[in-house]
This record gives structure tokens, sequence and C-alpha cells, in this order.
């Protein structure tokens, strides 16, 4: 008798099941796939954002022809004795990098190649002025209009005799054509222009010297408020979340932490009402804020700071229907009058409650026990001021100095700080 014929299933592609071999070899093989897309990417950029021989070698150019000059010119053309060993750059536009002078003192170098990347701004191309024929007076006048325009009407001949004095890198009395476009050049360069101002400054890193319109600085022994720099390489393949802790895993001890604010909250006075105006703060970030290895605070970018008369100038002139169509940066925004279509110009946030903001998580991590509602209850209300607040200067004022007495009051008897 003949078996009856077995009906076999229909087909399903449900019930088809890749061997799980295969599907780790294709995971393994997405997986490097992706990675390796990302590290070209990244790479790409980074080439794009480190460009030191492109750098050097237009500088280099431009000295050798005569056009401009500095005191650290041989050093990085002829000698060859600036030695740069790391890429700190943030934007191609602007190139930073990590080095030794003579083999013997860390600095960093800010090279300007805005005027090679075609991004919008107007802007004046370095070395056109002055011009061939220009007297010393002229070059002058020239200083005197820059500074007015920049820092209003006033007393500025203590500054224009800094910045010649710079300019005048052989000490001859005498400005020459080539030191004088270089520093023309060099205060059309706001990190710089900032500098000069605040070259007094315990919180500023010392400048060292240019070569053009590229200048060096003291180099910071930490260039960030907290957390650590990781190589490009390793950081695209790290969650933000352990990036995050990480950082407040780097931190130094809170009587430290608290010595840096201290000095943080230092500069924040000095610029609200120096001799030479008020100065606001466009980007407040930990990653502006350094300190040396005594833990004193150094300001490590300061191509984010401006005079108040310039933002102003610039915030008046936006015409505008709302509040957000008068922000310049996330830091410096202004209110819009809508009768007159136009920005107030006064900044709705000044530098204090943007310090606040950035030290409240910092200084709240294993904050001493006894102090810890108070110093909340400090940050927190300087937070929130802004210059709407009735009485704005005398809340400055206050909050400030409550602050910094807290704080002193708790490190300094303390051997750790």
């Amino acid at each position: 008798m003949m078996s009856p014929t077995r009906r076999r299933a229909p087909y399903s592609w449900g019930q088809a099941r890749m061997p799980m071999k295969i599907k780790t070899l294709v995971v393994i093989w997405l997986v490097i796939f992706i990675g390796s897309w990302a590290v070209y990417f990244k790479y790409s950029s980074y080439t794009e954002l480190c460009r030191e021989d492109a750098c050097r070698a237009i500088i280099c150019d431009r000295y050798h022809k005569g056009i401009i000059t500095g005191p650290l010119c041989p050093a990085l053309c002829d000698d060859r004795t600036i030695t740069l060993n790391q890429c700190l750059s943030s934007h191609p536009a602007n190139q930073v990098y990590q080095g030794w002078l003579h083999g013997a003192k860390q600095i960093i170098m800010k090279c300007n190649l805005a005027p090679i990347f075609h991004d919008g701004i107007d802007r004046e191309m370095p070395y056109e002025r002055p011009e061939k024929g220009s007297s010393m007076d002229d070059f002058r006048e020239m200083l005197q209009d820059f500074l007015e325009r920049n820092l209003g009407k006033g007393e500025h001949n203590a500054l224009q005799t800094r910045i010649l004095n710079a300019a005048d890198i052989n000490n001859d009395g005498k400005v020459t054509l080539a030191e004088a476009k270089s520093i023309w050049a060099l205060l059309q360069v706001n990190e710089f222009f900032m500098m000069m101002i605040l070259q007094d400054s315990e919180h500023t890193p010392k400048l060292e010297g240019f070569c053009g319109d590229t200048y060096f600085v003291q180099r910071v022994d930490a260039n960030r408020l907290y957390g650590i720099h990781i190589p490009w390489m390793f950081e695209i393949f790290l969650p933000t979340s352990y990036r995050q802790a990480m950082d407040q895993w780097f931190t130094p001890s809170w009587p430290k932490k608290a010595k840096i604010a201290v000095g943080l909250l230092e500069f924040v006075e000095e610029i609200f009402d120096s001799s030479h105006g008020t100065f606001h703060m466009c980007k407040t970030s930990h990653t502006n804020i350094g300190y040396t290895n005594k833990h004193d605070l150094k300001m490590i970018d300061l191509r984010n700071l401006y005079p108040a008369e310039v933002l102003k100038e610039t915030l008046t002139e936006k015409t505008c229907s709302k509040n957000s169509d008068c922000e310049l940066t996330e830091d410096c925004s202004s209110m819009c009058d809508e009768t007159a279509s136009r920005c107030t110009g006064e900044l709705v946030q000044p530098n204090l409650s943007k310090i606040c903001i950035v030290l409240h998580d910092y200084l709240l991590k294993e904050v001493p026990a006894g102090i810890k509602d108070e110093l909340t209850a400090l940050l927190d209300k300087c937070s929130r001021l802004t210059t709407n607040t009735e009485d704005m200067q005398i809340h400055h004022s206050l909050i400030l100095n409550n602050l910094k007495s807290l704080l002193w009051k708790q490190i300094s008897d303390n051997q750790d700080s």
C-alpha cells in the first residue's frame, strides 16, 4: 500500500533564518563600515582645521618679502626654533597650535586664515593699511579713530602708546611701514585687541610675541575649566553621556575649584567697569576658561569678548519685529523696540549671570555641607540676574561680593587651596 504523499508546507519568508555566524559577520562588517566613514569624515575635517604648513608658508613668504615683521618672525621663519606639536583648532579660519619657543618655553600660536575663507563677512584684507607714504602722524590718527570707534570717545593715549611700543619691535623709537602694517592687522583680530587692553590683568595669558597677524601667547596648564582633551579618533565613539560623566571626574578638589571661581569673579569685576569701558562675554563656556598649576584663573579665549560700544552699535543697527531678531549670540542679545522696529542695544544678560550658570554645577559638586544651601541660593539668584532687574548694578555688586566672600572664607585657611 502506497504511503500518502506528504504535503510540503508553503514557504514563509518569516521562517528563513540567517545562520548566527553570518549574522555576526554582517554586524561586524556594518560596524567597521560605519566606523570607517566616521573616521574618514572626521579626518577630513581635522585636516581642514589643522593647516600648520599653510600658516607658516603664508606668514614667512610675507616676512621674507618685507611686507610684515615681528619679534618672533626669525624664530618662526629663519631659525625655525618655534616647533608646533599639537593642533587645537576649532575653526579652519582660526588656526591654533601648541608648541615650544626655543625648546624651553611652552606657547600657543594663533594664526588667522580668515581672509582665505570666504564666509560672507566684510573684512579688511590684512596688510592693506597703512598705505605706502603714510606718515607717523597719519598712523597715530588711524589708531585714534580705531580706538574711539571701538571704545567710544575718551582718553586713549596710554593705550595708543602701548600699541605703538608693541609695534616698535627693535625699540628705536620709530615705527616702520612693515611694523605699522603688522600691528594694524593684529588689531583687526579681536582677541589680540582685547589682550592689548587687558595686558595688565593677571587673569589673561601673557602675550609672547607676534609675526605679522599671527601671535603667540603663554600656554596655560589646564585649557578648560573641567574635563580633559580626548583625541578625536576616540571622541567620535564616546557617547555624550559618558563624556559628560568623564568631565565631572577630571576636576580639581573643591577648595581649588573655589579658588579658580574667585579668579573668574574677579575677571568679571575687571571688565564690568574698566578704565576703557565695559566688555561683554558673548560666548561663555567651560572650554574658554583655564587655569595654571597653582589654580590661578586664565581666560584662554578672548575672541568673543567685545566692547559694549561695539555691541551697542551693532545691535541698534538691526531691524526687528521680535526679541529673537536681536540675538547676536546665545550669550549676547537685546530686546526689540517694536515701536521703532529696532533693537535697543542694551544686553539682556550681564556677564555675572553667564558665569554663574557655568559655575553652578561645577561648584555645587562636592561642596562643603556647611555652605551648600547658602551657595546654592546665591548661584540661583545670580543665574537669574538680568539688566531689566530693578537696581541691577546694586544687585550685581551685592551678589558678586557675597559670592567672593563666601568662597574666600572657605579656602583662605585651607592648605589644599
